[in-house]
């Protein structure tokens, strides 16, 4: 069983008459990538700069390995952190590079080599240790951040929006070796971002932050198939917005009336009374042309009508529009097309089927303003 290396309880920021951090409560067990998710201004780098020492909570506590950190300075923490511009010293080769924070810290230069050889061998520089930044790629010095972040052996290490400046092909690539990178070192990843692709791609497990305020945290499987929120559902994926109202509500399912004769069968739900408004949430992707075999009765199927189709190569969008004026979009990957639907055209009549336990239900009143219209 994993132990907890960052303990981040009841934590609040504000500066001035703006509250940044509102009672965030977070564990982070060793081993992880966890990423932290959320809009720029939502507080994720402020979170960082309290755990690495750079600022001080105005209440709740912060505990590494157990290590109180509210009184600890930045040089005696356990941490390590990767900035957005990896921050290397230009005049300085990788070595000399890597070696700051040992040589900070009075390691003798036999130690200090010892760890640069083994860090360089893991991070695939050899070769590189007597260059300098400026002859570096971008995936090269993004090693170097690290190797440097990671000498002194930190319990865990922040990153900072590091890819976020890159081209998406390099970010993919980058992505890729700082997940193995992670596995070989064993180092406990904080990773910070706005990008949800990226954070998916990465995260062991993931925390939605939004206006200072920690949503849901979860893998990412859980939090994209099970949001506890609208904010969360729209924010990591594209979702159709059904307007509707409960019509029954039982220990089987949920029946929501859009109009128009038309019912969606939901998950069974105690939290939701007859008449009350609602929408239904369902994920582009979920959403099937034909009736496919099931031997239950968990399927909805709704008639309607495709207004526009746009093929992207990989995959194929249709915007469809059902009898009470609602339109959703589907999206179709390559290669799992019905025969059906390859064949569907703009003006044709097409029957939808998802099933009940794909749709997300949720309030009326609990969808943000500006999201009230259907997607």
């Amino acid at each position: 069983m994993e132990y907890i290396v960052v303990s981040i309880q009841s934590v609040s920021k504000s500066f001035g008459e703006k509250t940044v951090l509102e009672n965030v409560s977070l564990d982070i067990e060793a081993g992880e990538r966890f990423i932290l998710l959320g809009r720029s201004g939502c507080g994720k780098t402020t979170l960082l700069r309290l755990l690495a020492g750079f600022a001080t909570p105005d209440r709740g506590e912060i505990k590494i390995e157990g290590q109180d950190m509210l009184h600890l300075p930045v040089e005696r923490r356990p941490v390590g952190m990767i900035f957005q511009n990896y921050a290397l010293f230009p005049h300085r080769t990788v070595y000399d590079n890597i070696a700051v924070g040992p040589r900070i810290r009075k390691v003798s230069e036999s130690e200090i080599a010892r760890k640069i050889d083994e860090l360089l061998e893991i991070t695939h520089l050899k070769g590189l240790k007597n260059a300098y930044p400026g002859r570096l790629s971008g995936g090269e010095s993004q090693r170097v951040a690290l190797a440097r972040a990671i000498i002194n052996r930190p319990k865990i290490l922040l990153l900072d929006e590091p890819l976020s400046a890159l081209d998406a092909t390099l970010r993919q690539q980058l992505r890729e070796e700082l997940r193995e990178m992670q596995k070989t070192l064993g180092i406990t990843f904080l990773f910070v971002t706005h990008d949800q692709e990226e954070a998916m791609s990465l995260a062991t497990r993931m925390g939605i932050l939004e206006a200072g305020r920690l949503l849901q945290v979860g893998t990412p499987a859980e939090l994209y198939d099970q949001p506890q929120s609208p904010f969360v559902a729209g924010f990591l994926g594209s979702v159709n917005r059904l307007k509707g109202r409960v019509e029954q509500s039982d220990s089987e399912r949920t029946l929501v009336y859009l109009g128009h004769d038309i019912r969606i069968q939901c998950p069974p739900s105690s939290d939701f009374k007859k008449d009350q408004p609602v929408y239904c949430f369902i994920r582009p992707e979920k959403i099937c042309f034909r009736a496919r075999e099931s031997t239950g009765t968990t399927w909805n199927t709704i008639n309607a009508n495709i207004i526009e189709k746009t093929f992207f190569g990989h995959q194929t969008q249709y915007r469809i529009r059902l009898s009470d004026g609602q339109t959703v979009t589907v999206i179709e990957s390559r290669g799992s097309f019905d025969t059906a639907a390859l064949n569907c055209r703009e003006g044709d009549n097409v029957q939808l089927r998802f099933s009940m336990h794909d749709v997300m239900l949720f309030e009326e009143s609990g969808l943000p303003k500006g999201e009230m219209d259907v997607a």
